[in-house]
C-alpha cells in the first residue's frame, strides 16, 4: 500500500514537472517581449539575453508619438472583434439547437456545406469578391469584416456549439414544456445556462480570429477600417528600417486585450462546467 501511494506521488509530481516545463516554454516567448518592450533599442538583441535594467518607457512614448493611427486602428478591431463575436455566438447557437434537436435531410446537406466552408481557403474568395464589394460600396467598412469572419467562424462555432446542446438531455425540454414553458422558454432558461462553456468557447475563438486576422483586412480595408494587425506589419516595412522597440510595445499593447478577456471569461467556463456536472 505505501508502495502503491509512493507511485502516486511520483507519478504526481512528474506530471506537474512536465507541465511546468510546457508552461515556460510557451509563456517565455510573451515574457522576453514583455520585458524587451521596456529596454532601450540597442539593449534589444543582447545576447545572452538579459532580463535586468535599465528600463526604459521610451518605447510606449515613440509608439505614441509616432504612430498615433495604431491606437484608431486598435479601435477598429475593437469593434469588429466584438461584432464577429456577437454575430457568430447568435448564428453557431440557433444552428447548433436545429442540428442537436432535429433530424432531416435538408440538415444533414446543410451540415457537410458548413464543413466544405470552413474548408475553403480564404484567399479563394477574395478575387471575385473585391470587385462585388467594391460595387456595393462596402470596401473599408466594419461591416465587411464582420461579415467575411462571421462567415467562416461559424461552421466551427456551430460543432463546438452542437457538442455542448447535445451532452443537455431532451427530457429536460420536455420536462420544461410540460410544467408550462414554451419550446423558446425551455431553450433560454434550460439548455442555454447548460451549455454555458459552449459560449465561452465560441466567444474566444471568434474573438482570437478576428482579433489577429490579417488577409481579409489587408485586402478589404485602407483607412477608415484599417485593424491593428495591418499596422504592425507595416513597423516591419518602415523606410527608416525596424523600431523594434516601438513594435514590441505595439506587439504587447496588442496583445493585452485577449490575455483580459480569457482571463475574465474563464471563470465562467469553470462555473459552466461545474453546473453541466452537477446534471
Amino acid at each position: 500500500m505505501f508502495t502503491s501511494k509512493l507511485k502516486n506521488i511520483q507519478r504526481e509530481w512528474i506530471y506537474f514537472l512536465l507541465l511546468t516545463i510546457v508552461v515556460v516554454w510557451s509563456f517565455f516567448p510573451i515574457l522576453y517581449i514583455g520585458i524587451s518592450s521596456f529596454r532601450l533599442p540597442t539593449d534589444i538583441w543582447d545576447y545572452p539575453p538579459r532580463f535586468t535594467g535599465p528600463f526604459t518607457f521610451d518605447n510606449y512614448r515613440i509608439l505614441i508619438q509616432k504612430w498615433p493611427e495604431y491606437f484608431a486602428h486598435l479601435k477598429n478591431s475593437l469593434i469588429i472583434t466584438i461584432g464577429t463575436g456577437l454575430v457568430t455566438l447568435f448564428c453557431s447557437i440557433t444552428a447548433a439547437f436545429a442540428f442537436s434537436r432535429f433530424r432531416t435531410r435538408f440538415l444533414r446537406l446543410s451540415a457537410f456545406f458548413l464543413i466544405a466552408v470552413r474548408m475553403a481557403p480564404p484567399i479563394v474568395i477574395t478575387i471575385p469578391l473585391f470587385p462585388l464589394l467594391n460595387s456595393l460600396g462596402l470596401i473599408d467598412k466594419h461591416i465587411t469584416l464582420i461579415g467575411l469572419y462571421s462567415t467562416f467562424l461559424v461552421s466551427l462555432s456551430t460543432w463546438i456549439m452542437k457538442t455542448f446542446i447535445d451532452d443537455v438531455p431532451v427530457e429536460l425540454e420536455e420536462a420544461a414544456t410540460i410544467d408550462g414553458c414554451s419550446k423558446l422558454q425551455a431553450f433560454s432558461k434550460i439548455t442555454l445556462p447548460l451549455a454555458a462553456p459552449g459560449f465561452v468557447a465560441v466567444i474566444i475563438f471568434a474573438s482570437i480570429f478576428a482579433w489577429n486576422e490579417y488577409l481579409f483586412a489587408f485586402i478589404f480595408t485602407s483607412t477608415a477600417a484599417r485593424t491593428a494587425p495591418i499596422t504592425l506589419a507595416e513597423f516591419m516595412g518602415a523606410i527608416m528600417g525596424v523600431n523594434w522597440g516601438a513594435l514590441l510595445a505595439a506587439s504587447i499593447i496588442h496583445l493585452v486585450p485577449m490575455l483580459s478577456l480569457i482571463w475574465i471569461i474563464q471563470r465562467y467556463l469553470i462555473k459552466g462546467m461545474m453546473v453541466g456536472g452537477i446534471k
